[in-house]
């Protein structure tokens, strides 16, 4: 029965995708060409000047470790008017670094828009020593329209107000191994923003009302503890990855407002179907206590868990979700295929995914009381096989009819 009940889901799920995918058809077009021409573009020539051949271009790249890849931006809505932009992705890994090494990652997403509206993002994975060192951070700046509906699990969408936020964030994070698959590490992360352009009649604009309505500088030092026994970081097939983080915000580093968070990350992947496909599953947990800013308390939604909730369409100080993800090849026979050069068709894989969330003033009020779901489908390209990296596109729905969603990486 439960197999039958998946696989008319995922059928569902298919020809939804289909469905969208014919109707975005230009937007995915551009971006796989974009693809191929940046995948091949940096190798065409050797540093001599000199046409290398395919062989040639192949060890170079596997000698270097090094792939760089961009992908458009272009939607549309009415706060942002015409937006677009793109994601830049470098990966690379050192000349010396050990065999087993994971592959490190920058990434930039630029987005500007018609109303001179903009979001600019520098996010970095780097690993080091046979991932005995972890480098993690983020710097963003953005000046940029949002929505906000309350505080809150039953906020209607009839409180949907907009504002514009100006905010510079600078998170990061180390990492340490400490023994095998265990790792402790520390984190410092300081953000900046202002807030304007309020609805005139919302909740925003009413002063004390909401913490943080006008923006706020917000500074936190936290630690961390990761179990992370997963065979990749891109695209896990097996092992479990555990994390927790205790961050906690204070006047004596500057912080605006005091408030600590702490929050857990669990994900497991299953093996199926005579390991052919992959079962995924994510619990996130999040608790805020003291006074957190309505921009820095838990949010629900967004391109990871709850996919087709506007990331802050529902906002508390607890948080808890999970999610389920089965995802499987089109094509080819396996959802991990390493070989060196696969066919275009066979890249392709596509993903069925459903979860439940909610949020609340404590923990202890957490509960099934208007609980939220999310569910949606997915497909995905296999850009880098050797390396397990996908592009993926999701469609989910939750409070949006669907999100969308474009990115590098699986969401989890």
């Amino acid at each position: 029965m439960a197999l039958r009940y998946l696989s008319s889901y995922l059928t569902l799920g298919l020809k939804t995708t289909i469905m969208a995918a014919y109707m975005l058809k230009p937007l995915l077009l551009l971006a796989l060409i974009s693809l191929e021409f940046c995948l091949w573009l940096p190798a065409q020539t050797s540093a001599t000047g000199q046409v290398e051949t395919e062989k040639d271009i192949n060890d170079s790249i596997e000698s270097r470790d090094r792939s760089f890849m961009i992908l458009p931006i272009i939607t549309y809505s009415p706060e942002t008017s015409l937006r677009f932009g793109a994601i830049g992705v470098y990966l690379f890994r050192g000349n010396k670094a050990p065999e087993g090494t994971q592959l490190s990652s920058v990434k930039m997403p630029l987005n500007y828009t018609l109303k001179n509206q903009i979001k600019l993002r520098l996010s970095y994975e780097i690993f080091l020593n046979d991932n005995n060192h972890i480098f993690k951070g983020e710097t963003e700046w953005i000046k940029f329209p949002l929505l906000f509906w309350g505080i809150g699990n039953d906020t209607p969408d009839s409180n949907e107000e907009i504002y514009t936020t100006r905010t510079i964030t600078f998170d990061f994070s180390y990492l340490a191994k400490v023994s095998s698959g265990f790792f402790l590490g520390a984190r410092f992360v300081r953000e900046s923003s202002k807030v304007s352009d309020v609805t005139e009649d919302g909740e925003l604009i009413q002063e004390g009302l909401i913490p943080g309505n006008q923006g706020a500088l917000t500074s936190g030092l936290g630690v961390i503890a990761r179990l992370d026994r997963r065979d990749n970081v891109f695209n896990a097939t097996t092992g479990p990855f555990i994390q927790g983080n205790l961050t906690t915000y204070q006047s004596w580093l500057g912080s605006e407002y005091e408030f600590s968070k702490l929050r857990f990350d669990l994900r497991h992947y299953i093996p199926t179907f005579q390991q052919r496909h992959v079962l995924a599953f994510n619990l996130v947990a999040e608790h805020n206590w003291g006074n957190p800013t309505f921009e820095t308390m838990a949010l629900l939604g967004g391109d990871q868990i709850m996919r087709g909730h506007y990331l802050g369409r529902f906002r508390d100080n607890s948080y808890l979700a999970a999610q389920v993800e089965y995802r499987l090849p089109l094509v080819r026979k396996s959802w991990i295929d390493e070989r060196e050069k696969i066919p275009f068709w066979e890249r392709w894989g596509l993903v069925g995914f459903m979860g439940f969330g909610n949020v609340a003033p404590s923990i202890s009020e957490l509960g099934f009381d208007l609980l939220k779901s999310s569910w949606g489908v997915g497909l995905r390209y296999a850009a880098i096989p050797k390396e397990r990296l996908n592009i993926r596109v999701d469609f989910g729905f939750g409070t949006q009819n669907p999100g969308f969603y474009l990115n590098i990486r699986e969401a989890f």
